[in-house]
């Protein structure tokens, strides 16, 4: 079995959230604080590497350094510390935290998906699309890495519909639709899960992803036009403010009438500060950075239950984002400003 894959034995033991919160509580005081990020604005990207090669980082740089430099140095380290600190955490979970591990590594595995679809889709190289990949998932990561060694789009559709999970895809879709039907599907079982936890601080979390997910699909058909049949195909059910009723409305309201909805809810002032913008890249990074903020600040509860699990899942996250905004932006001789203003810190 491959290193990324956490088999049902490590769900089998009860959970001693007295023990497991205790280590998680270890590992997220490692975590980078705002005075870090800043240090790293102010360095060169040899600089970073070198700094994360001295701290968390270091079995990940030290044993991608021979293959990788500078910002593929790390990114490569990245994604493999995210991956090895999932396992450290979900392996030690117990089973009370089993129907949490579906949510965490079946995400993964459509980040993965996605991923490679969308290299193949737009020609990428193998080696582009791997440094895409982070290797956790219930899927095994070798499988996952098969996918990209010489497959084409529609051959990696077809090598996915054999497993059951994912046999409803079509390969003579676009890959905006089997995006559409991916995401669809992972919110659909995560829901289906915790249907009876509906007051639960994890479900608010996914319903609130659920809804930017559709303002930022509507965003798109209203900026850029769409076809009926893509109205439905975009909608997702299931969301905080917005019902799959309410979401038709908002495609076709007067703008005047789109804000004054929107404006009812925690996304209004962020539409509403980038609604002139001639891009939506601003206003999706913004949706983004208040998904990851609310998590943050929620998924701290009670020590005895897994609340601070998924906290550290979510600050993790946001620690390598952040990390990697800073290393990326470096490259790209982004203004120092512009950089800290996408950190979620």
């Amino acid at each position: 079995m491959d290193s990324n894959v956490v088999s049902s034995e490590h769900w089998l033991g009860e959970t001693n959230y007295s023990y497991l919160n205790t280590r998680v509580r270890a590992m997220e005081s490692k975590l980078f604080k705002s005075d870090e990020y800043i240090k790293l604005l102010s360095m060169e990207v040899s600089q970073i590497a070198r700094f994360l090669g001295e701290g968390n980082y270091k079995d990940e740089i030290d044993s991608l350094s021979r293959t990788y430099r500078g910002v593929e140095l790390i990114e490569h380290s990245l994604n493999k510390n995210l991956g090895n600190s999932y396992q450290k955490l979900i392996k030690m979970s117990g089973k009370k935290a089993s129907a949490y591990a579906f949510a965490i590594l079946t995400r993964w595995d459509i980040h993965n998906i996605i991923s490679i679809l969308r290299g193949k889709y737009s020609k990428a190289t193998d080696y582009e699309i791997e440094k895409t990949l982070i290797p956790i998932g219930e899927i095994p990561f070798s499988f996952i890495l098969s996918l990209v060694k010489n497959y084409s789009y529609e051959d990696v559709i077809k090598r996915l519909k054999k497993l059951e999970q994912f046999n409803f895809l079509d390969e003579t879709k676009e890959i905006a639709d089997i995006e559409s039907e991916l995401f669809k599907m992972y919110f659909k079982k995560t829901l289906d899960i915790f249907k009876k936890e509906k007051k639960s601080l994890f479900i608010e979390f996914v319903r609130t992803e659920i809804d930017i997910t559709n303002i930022k699909n509507i965003m798109r058909m209203r900026r850029y036009g769409f076809a009926p049949e893509e109205e439905q195909k975009n909608m997702i059910e299931g969301g905080l403010f917005f019902g799959i009723g309410d979401l038709g409305y908002l495609l076709r309201y007067s703008e005047n009438d789109f804000l004054k909805k929107v404006k009812k809810t925690p996304y209004g002032t962020i539409i509403e500060k980038h609604w002139q913008e001639k891009t939506l890249f601003y206003l999706e990074e913004s949706l983004e950075k208040y998904l990851m903020k609310c998590a943050k600040e929620q998924f701290i509860g009670d020590p005895f239950t897994i609340m601070p699990v998924l906290h550290y899942i979510i600050s993790k996250k946001i620690e390598v984002e952040n990390i990697r905004k800073i290393s990326r932006g470096k490259a790209s001789n982004l203004e120092k400003k512009i950089i800290e203003d996408s950190l979620v810190i």
